[in-house]
């Protein structure tokens, strides 16, 4: 499953916008208010009409909620707009009338109108190049594509997930042995909480839980238990593996250097990235257990990922993107950030600019260079106070010489350009330089 193009109206700050998408990486870009939350919340959108088709429940129906109606100002009040519309063009797979598994190319609304709090969902499907336009039955897919599994045919599901800002993986409570080894899982589980990943991390520990015990009852490591510590290993720098604590019921870190930590030791950053990369190789895992230590490399589907960046230091925010390409290389990922770190790092895939942003290229370019030039920041190699104290410099130069050549009154003079230096008062030289300045200036005209 991937998206290559989707239609927003009237969503949030978005009147009427189009965006079409690469099918391995999407980085969006823009200033606060830009609206690149708001472009991946649109999406999560779209997909909450296939994430609730597979699996019926109110945590993934993903609705256009009321304040995500655009309002319009008319005569000094606001007012919601009649219609919000969402569309989404791309790739899936699904069950056709005859039980066979077919690829086709899809179109899906998601639409709500004026005095209705109900999100309806509709779309179309065309198979390869025939011509014939068919409907596509959401309201049937999930149920065919299980009757299809039972019927004893593999299937691959697709992976959907939004990881949003508050992703950070936070240690919970013990987990516990017993519980995590006869714990079952539905392939649909995935999509149960698709669009707030964030809320349940310990299903992660859980899972290695469950896999290293099946791994010493079966005397060789699960194929599933490989696939997560190679999602631990391609997250962590010099990590070498994971394990469990049975004796104190927590996840243990290894790295190459022989240091052994505990999960609840690691940074903030180390968390985050680790959590991430083991929750999509989770998901991918139950989805599809057919594909069993290829679940990762395999699995395709569409992931959204709110500020990147989030917790890392700028040498991992250069390599997250290659790491979570070849990890999973089948997933189509679109993502928000203010790293130009992660600008520089985006060599195959489509950077999305919002706002009043410059069209320019990124590869290969300095960070200087991104930041102004993309980013649109001035000056990037010096820090807004120094070219403040420049500018302020220039005017105090300015206003001296000018001042002079007119003969103005000097203590006015005087009381105009200590007014320019308040601001600096805590940079001794840089106020005795102006100050030397001016009595030199005004020394030289005998005054």
């Amino acid at each position: 499953m991937q998206i290559d193009k989707l239609d927003i109206k009237n969503f949030k700050l978005f009147s009427e916008a189009e965006f079409s998408l690469d099918s391995r990486f999407n980085l969006i870009i823009g200033e606060n208010g830009s609206g690149k939350t708001s472009l991946l919340s649109a999406i999560a959108i779209a997909l909450g009409g296939w994430a609730h088709a597979y699996i019926k429940d109110s945590k993934n129906l993903r609705p256009i909620e009321d304040n995500e109606i655009r309002e319009v100002q008319i005569d000094n009040t606001f007012d919601k707009t009649k219609e919000t519309h969402i569309k989404a063009t791309g790739k899936a797979s699904v069950i056709d009338r005859n039980g066979e598994r077919k690829g086709v190319a899809a179109s899906w609304h998601r639409t709500r109108l004026e005095g209705s709090d109900k999100t309806y969902t509709s779309g179309s499907i065309q198979y390869g190049s025939y011509p014939q336009i068919y409907t596509l039955h959401f309201e049937t897919l999930g149920a065919d594509i299980l009757r299809f599994i039972e019927s004893g045919n593999d299937y691959s599901l697709p992976l959907i997930a939004f990881y949003e800002c508050n992703r950070l993986w936070l240690p919970k409570n013990e987990l516990n042995a017993e519980a995590s080894a006869k714990a079952k899982y539905s392939r649909f589980d995935p999509y149960v909480d698709c669009f707030h990943t964030a809320a349940d991390h310990q299903a992660v520990g859980e899972w290695i839980l469950k896999h290293e015990l099946a791994s010493i009852q079966q005397n060789k490591e699960t194929p599933v238990l490989s696939a997560i510590k190679a999602a631990a290993r391609a997250a962590l720098e010099g990590c070498t593996g994971l394990q469990f604590d049975f004796e104190k019921s927590r996840i243990i870190l290894a790295f190459e250097n022989g240091d052994a930590i505990p999960f609840e030791h690691l940074s903030d950053g180390q968390r985050t990235m680790l959590g991430l990369f083991c929750d999509l190789a989770r998901r991918a895992a139950i989805l599809n257990p057919h594909l069993k230590s290829d679940a990762s490399e395999k699995t395709k589907g569409v992931v959204l990922i709110d500020e990147l960046d989030l917790h890392l230091h700028p040498k991992w925010q250069r390599r997250i993107i290659e790491n979570l390409q070849t990890c999973f290389p089948n997933l189509q990922f679109i993502c928000t950030t203010h790293s130009p770190f992660l600008i520089q790092s985006l060599r195959e895939g489509k950077l999305i600019q919002l706002g009043d942003v410059s069209e320019s290229n990124f590869y290969d370019s300095s960070i200087e260079d991104i930041v102004e030039d993309i980013q649109g920041v001035t000056l990037p190699q010096k820090s807004q106070r120094y070219t403040a104290m420049m500018n302020a410099a220039k005017t105090y130069y300015k206003a001296l010489n000018d001042a002079v050549e007119k003969h103005e009154d000097v203590e006015a003079l005087k009381q105009a350009l200590d007014e320019l230096t308040i601001p600096y008062g805590d940079d001794p030289a840089f106020s005795a330089q102006l100050k030397f300045e001016r009595e030199l200036a005004l020394a030289k005209k005998g005054k």
